[in-house]
């Protein structure tokens, strides 16, 4: 499957804030229903912040901590997460439009009904984070792990799965057609009765092993 992907546009010499100054930054500008914009905010702890409706735009997060946080219909275009933990934080109905997370923390995380088009993901923690119902469009993920994750009646359009682990990952009804999963471990997943959602997808010898022990079948 052709996997395009747009990466976010980010002005240079962004205006940094730090620490406190950034939480208290992103909090105001979220309370008084702005938009955060052209802003590099670095170590910004906002874990447990009511942050419902946050809309940021070309924005880097560096450091930032945003664990147990309320993020619902949370907003982020053009923005680059660095290192940032959203750890049991909610991102219910959340949107993510050209960004790109690097070393992120998301265990736990809620991102049910969420829209991501765009976007790329390296070396994050994501075990155990939801992403019921959400649609994926050009998302790239390497070097991920999606242990124990709830991926369960997602629409995929173009994913790159590389190098992830999904052991025990839930993805039932989430069609799998044409998506290429070499690379990645796949023990122990968890898919509707009837394996539908295996149908097509492209694996390598390791992978068909793992998937035919879900279906039953042992290979000596």
């Amino acid at each position: 499957m052709k996997h395009t992907i747009t990466a976010p546009y980010l002005p240079k010499n962004l205006p940094l804030v730090e620490g406190a100054q950034a939480a208290m930054q992103v909090y105001s500008t979220t309370a008084e229903e702005e938009e955060l914009t052209d802003l590099s905010l670095k170590n910004a702890d906002l874990s447990e912040e009511t942050l419902d409706r946050l809309s940021a735009a070309r924005c880097v997060f560096d450091g930032c901590r945003f664990s147990q946080a309320s993020l619902e219909k949370a907003s982020f275009v053009d923005c680059e997460f660095r290192s940032c933990d959203f750890s049991g934080a909610e991102l219910l109905d959340s949107y993510f439009f050209r960004c790109y997370m690097s070393g992120c923390k998301l265990m736990g995380t809620n991102f049910s009904e969420s829209s991501w088009r765009d976007v790329t993901l390296q070396n994050c923690m994501m075990r155990l984070s939801a992403f019921e119902e959400s649609k994926w469009t050009s998302v790239a993920l390497t070097g991920c792990n999606l242990g124990g994750a709830m991926l369960t009646d997602m629409k995929l359009k173009q994913p790159l799965f590389k190098e992830c682990d999904l052991r025990g990952a839930c993805l039932t009804n989430t069609p799998l057609n044409g998506v290429d999963l070499r690379g990645c471990a796949l023990e122990q997943l968890s898919v509707s009765e009837h394996k539908k959602e295996l149908r097509g997808a492209i694996v390598d010898e390791t992978g068909a092993v793992a998937l035919a022990e879900l279906l039953g079948v042992h290979i000596e």
